[in-house]
């Protein structure tokens, strides 16, 4: 199948797992993948990439756009039946894990994480808040940051939040963006450059895929559920 058809699919059924090679006709791995993690509906869904490219810039081009595993060709398929094995594995432990959400600062607390873990959670958060109005904030900035490479920040977060690095930072930004939208006094121009957005139509557009309708939309519904 080509890129275009696995994605009709995947929206679809939504499979347990996808296994998608990064070289396809109409759509490659990597949009497929970047289409998937965009869209609220299936972005919980694990991907793996099979690719022939094997250095550490494609690895981390591949867990930056929110793929699970990166598996060079050609590979054993009793190490890739494993790999899915334990993908599908955390991923059970995962949704058995009680997380509470707090909106106003966007800080996703995971109840059963050990001490080290929590610690660089906290970190992990701590910067993402303090820099959330640079647009230049992103994987390899918070890498940075927190003294990671791009690879191991990716890993870490895949499993304490299942998500790659790149979608964690959006998600916080884009939570922000809906809490300041229950704010009449401000505009959706200014809620875009308060959380990094300097292009008006890219958070529109973003925001959309996330939420599942324009910020003005989201802002609308806010104030009509408000009493009178």
């Amino acid at each position: 199948a080509n890129g275009k058809e696995a994605l009709d699919f995947i929206l679809k059924e939504k499979p347990n797992l996808v296994i998608s090679d990064v070289m396809m006709p109409e759509m490659d791995g990597i949009t497929l993948t970047k289409k998937m993690k965009a869209n609220i509906n299936i972005n919980f869904i694990p991907i793996i990439l099979l690719t022939a490219k094997s250095s550490e810039e494609d690895k981390a081009e591949g867990f930056d756009i929110g793929a699970d595993a990166y598996v060079e060709k050609p590979f054993n398929m009793e190490l890739l039946k494993k790999l899915i094995a334990n993908i599908l594995e955390n991923r059970e432990r995962l949704e058995h894990q009680t997380i509470h959400s707090e909106t106003n600062n966007a800080l996703i607390k995971t109840l059963i994480l050990r001490p080290f873990d929590q610690k660089l959670y906290e970190n992990i958060i701590n910067i993402i808040n303090e820099n959330i109005s640079n647009s230049n904030l992103n994987a390899e900035f918070l890498a940075e940051r927190v003294g990671m490479s791009r690879v191991h920040i990716h890993r870490k977060l895949k499993e304490l939040t299942n998500q790659s690095a790149r979608d964690f930072i959006r998600s916080i930004r884009l939570k922000q963006a809906a809490n300041l939208l229950s704010n009449p006094e401000l505009t959706i121009s200014e809620i875009a450059y308060a959380i990094g957005y300097n292009n008006l139509s890219h958070f529109s557009n973003t925001f959309r895929e996330f939420y599942g309708m324009s910020p003005s939309e989201y802002m609308w519904k806010k104030e009509k559920k408000k009493p009178k």
